[in-house]
């Protein structure tokens, strides 16, 4: 059995939805066009407590936004009416206090969607996020014993997460750049191998392994913090095989919808030695960097 939390962003489903809504809320289509999205990605297919968390938390964020939707509202009252959430609490055999918790959360909920708050219109975004990085360039980033330092904090703060001093570089490459819907902002990074003390440069990238692709989306702010560097362009060889279109597409979509943050990519630790965990692609000029240090890439199984 699964654990859960009382309030209504105690999981992660509901977590993502949160998120999911808040990004389909900014693109430019319209209201039906939004709540299909939202249906197709996370309410179709979605189950037990999942299934009514998702029209519990729908009616919670529009209500929050202003935005009336009466038979979003109905199906959350229905579900809040009936128990039916604290029903299936009860059978995934959650705590009491939890259960508790629930029936408070709710409680409050259902007098805000009984009289919500007035109207707003809803401004989605008009033109497109700007792109803060390109297709083919490296990107390089200080880094404290393989780690980055961490982009939601500001600089002055850093201590209370034990500080950061630099003692190395990460290294990566942008390998897509663009738009969802016509004005989200997505990347997808691949992070190199690099084990050196001294800063990157693009040509190297071709003899370096690499991490799987990262998509992700960040704002300036973010790539300010953690100091990223943009190096120039790599040259053409350094491109590994690509992933397929379909899938390419999927994830960046996924990486919109949900706000995937793309500095998780930039703490991708090059000195972590378990085989095939972080830099499972080879390097595409099959010469890779420092070859005495030890192999990070599946190895063959024996026959």
């Amino acid at each position: 059995m699964g654990a859960w939390g009382g309030g209504l962003y105690d999981g992660d489903f509901a977590l993502d939805l949160k998120g999911t809504i808040k990004a389909m809320l900014r693109a430019p289509l319209s209201d039906d066009e939004v709540f299909a999205e939202l249906w197709a990605s996370l309410g179709n297919g979605a189950g037990e407590m999942d299934a009514l968390d998702y029209w519990v938390v729908l009616a919670d964020q529009l209500e929050r936004q202003g935005i009336h939707r009466p038979d979003i509202f109905e199906r959350a009252i229905a579900i809040i009416e009936a128990g039916e959430d604290l029903a299936m609490l009860k059978e995934l055999e959650a705590e009491p206090n939890t259960i508790a918790e629930r029936r408070r959360e709710t409680t409050k909920l259902l007098a805000r969607l009984r009289a919500p708050r007035p109207a707003k219109k809803r401004r989605p975004l008009k033109t497109p996020e700007p792109l803060l990085l390109e297709r083919g360039e490296a990107l390089t980033w200080p880094t404290d014993g393989g780690n980055s330092i961490n982009p939601y904090v500001p600089e002055d703060q850093l201590w209370k997460l034990g500080g950061f001093k630099q003692d190395g570089w990460g290294f990566g490459i942008v390998t897509e750049a663009g738009h969802h819907y016509h004005v989200l902002a997505y990347y997808a990074v691949q992070v190199l191998k690099w084990r050196r003390s001294e800063r990157p440069t693009p040509d190297l990238a071709v003899h370096c392994p690499r991490a799987p692709y990262h998509y992700g989306t960040i704002n300036a702010l973010r790539l300010k913090r953690a100091k990223v560097e943009r190096l120039g362009r790599v040259p053409d060889a350094a491109f590994g095989p690509s992933p397929a279109p379909e899938e390419a597409r999927r994830r960046a979509l996924r990486a919109v919808l949900r706000d995937t943050g793309l500095s998780a990519a930039f703490g991708i630790d090059a000195w972590n030695t378990w085989a095939g965990l972080k830099f499972a692609f080879p390097a595409p000029s099959g010469t890779p960097l420092d070859p005495d240090e030890p192999d990070q890439r599946p190895q063959p199984k024996k026959a």
